[in-house]
């Protein structure tokens, strides 16, 4: 029987060399390599992706080769009494690494008075990966043209972009990033040049904190033609005015000559939970304790001349709960959404008839329940991602309108066509929206009504080359300042009715 060991202990042995094959031990994590006559570590320590655990004390290392930098799960790296006079500046790539003993070592005295302050480590991996040269500027995106425009009818482009919050951009949660990557005076300069330079008529934001929108983006977008609406998180009601400054949430700008806001919708979870939580103790327990939020706008069209026979235009935008552990959660907060949605509709002249876009940080990827949902217009009450939880008096209370019977099985449905701008063979070349450490797809997305709206082009994926050639962990980064990648798409309305 194979036996498959974690550990290897080659301590006090007097090796000075070693066989290739260590190397091809991917498994282990944790190597002791202490006590022995080691002159060089090669390059090739790094295939051991899953090593945790690597101890090279008392040996005589002069150097260390910058691939060390690429074991990105290491959690303790044992240097003392060697020979070391400089760190490879990619040492500071290793944002899990709790412990670097270095005592006994050459360095240079700036290297030993960081390693020596309280939180040391920290403060010296810090060092090292700000003192790392920044990549070349990456490729631009492609523009995906998918038809040409008719002539005939109005255009227009959504852009929708989770701009991630600077309360959020914390070197707890983005360890692996440099300083001024998270620096706010840097990102919102890159923010705000990524959305002026997509030039998009409709701009739907995700965590925009109070106070900037009004300081920064309002301000800024107004000079260029745009007004907004915004709402922050249910959270802003219950806490203290200078917190709720810094409480995120969603804004829609729009292009004032392309349209005049007739009317919009603030959609509280929060408070949704607790109107449908009679019959439904996880309403409570669950979805009430989440304070995400989403916003419903309707828009005239100004240029009647060529908008088809449509003068408005409905516009979502939402961020859902971002836990994978609560799919349950994300659900049914898609779900409350399109109710919402269903009876702002129906108090608009036009109704469903009226073409719709639908932008957000879904926090899904698009084999999920909640894009399943949207795209098909139904999901079954017993679809695996509720959990089995105790929903089943809000499902029942909206039975009159939003279940149906299909084989037996029940399905709370909504009342809209809805496609994806991007196509399923356009989403595989995107490959990602969201792109940090722990994961890299696509959470966000632009959906649009079937009968009224047709896609004309999209904005495509970021070079994956370049990120791979680049070791970018995740982001943000100098180039992109958020960890979230912009969706862009054109837009053409169409003459079909309902």
């Amino acid at each position: 029987r194979t036996t498959r060991w974690t550990e290897l202990d080659i301590q006090n042995k007097g090796i000075k060399n070693f066989s290739p094959y260590l190397w091809s031990l991917r498994h282990l994590t944790a190597l002791y390599l202490n006590n022995n006559k080691i002159s060089r570590l090669p390059a090739e320590v790094s295939n051991l992706q899953n090593l945790k655990h690597l101890d090279l004390s008392n040996n005589k290392l002069r150097s260390l080769p910058v691939e060390l930098g690429d074991m990105l799960k290491l959690q303790d790296l044992l240097l003392s009494n060697n020979s070391i006079r400089l760190l490879p500046y990619e040492l500071g790539r290793l944002f899990q690494l709790n412990r670097l003993e270095l005592d006994g070592n050459p360095l240079t005295p700036e290297l030993l008075q960081k390693a020596r302050e309280v939180n040391g480590t920290q403060k010296l991996l810090q060092f090292l990966l700000d003192t790392l040269e920044a990549p070349d500027t990456p490729p631009k995106r492609p523009w995906v043209t998918i038809r040409e425009r008719t002539g005939k009818h109005m255009t227009f482009t959504v852009m929708c972009y989770n701009i991630l919050s600077e309360t959020l951009a914390t070197r707890t949660k983005y360890g692996y990033c440099p300083s001024t990557a998270l620096s706010w005076d840097t990102r919102k300069t890159l923010i705000m040049r990524e959305i002026l330079d997509n030039k998009a008529d409709i701009i739907a934001l995700q965590e925009v904190e109070t106070e900037k929108y009004t300081t920064l983006f309002l301000r800024e977008l107004s000079q260029h033609g745009y007004a907004g609406v915004f709402q922050p998180k249910s959270r802003a009601k219950t806490v203290t005015e200078e917190e709720r400054k810094h409480v995120d949430g969603c804004a829609i700008f729009y292009n004032k000559s392309k349209f005049t806001l007739h009317k919009d919708k603030y959609i509280d979870y929060s408070q949704l939970a607790i109107a449908n939580s009679e019959g439904a103790d996880d309403m409570i327990n669950r979805v009430q304790t989440k304070d995400n939020i989403g916003i419903a706008c309707c828009f005239d069209i100004k240029d009647t001349s060529n908008a088809s026979k449509h003068q408005k235009l409905i516009i979502l935008n939402t961020h859902i709960n971002w836990d994978p552990e609560y799919s349950d959660v994300k659900l049914i907060q898609n779900i409350m959404f399109m109710s919402e949605v269903d009876a702002f509709v129906q108090g608009i002249k036009g109704g469903y008839s009226l073409p719709i876009v639908v932008c957000g940080d879904f926090n899904s990827t698009p084999d999920s329940a909640v894009i399943e949902f949207l795209l098909k217009s139904q999901i079954s009450t017993e679809h695996s991602d509720f959990h089995g939880l105790k929903y089943h008096g809000f499902l029942k209370k909206a039975n009159g309108e939003c279940l149906g019977n299909k084989n037996g099985t029940k399905h709370f449905k909504h009342n809209f066509k809805l496609k994806s701008c991007y196509s399923e063979e356009q989403l595989q070349d995107l490959k990602y929206t969201n792109y940090t450490y722990d994961f890299k797809g696509i959470l966000d997305h632009i959906l649009h009504s079937k009968e009224n709206l047709r896609t004309l082009g999209v904005l495509g994926g970021i070079d994956v080359e370049w990120m791979e050639a680049n070791k970018i962990i995740g982001c943000p980064n100098v180039h992109y300042p958020s960890d979230h990648f912009p969706l862009v798409s054109e837009l053409e309305l169409i003459n079909a009715t309902r």
